[in-house]
């Protein structure tokens, strides 16, 4: 992504979930922003699979299979 791509805006957190997150990009050896864009793009995608899975249980329900 180019740096005409990108948005940038201010992000306030809690001090204990700062402390998270810098713990967790000096484990990953990465950037605080790039943990960030790293959480926030593996929790969008998995909420898109969480519906595909939800739609499926509820379509499998509807038709008495489970």
């Amino acid at each position: 992504m180019s740096q005409l791509e990108q948005v940038k805006f201010v992000l306030r957190l809690p001090p204990t979930i700062h402390l998270e997150v810098k713990r967790s990009a000096e484990s990953n050896n990465t950037s605080m922003n790039k943990e960030i864009m790293n959480i926030l793009s593996e929790s969008l995608a998995g909420s898109s699979v969480k519906g595909v899975l939800n739609d499926l249980v509820k379509r499998l329900e509807d038709e008495k299979v489970i």
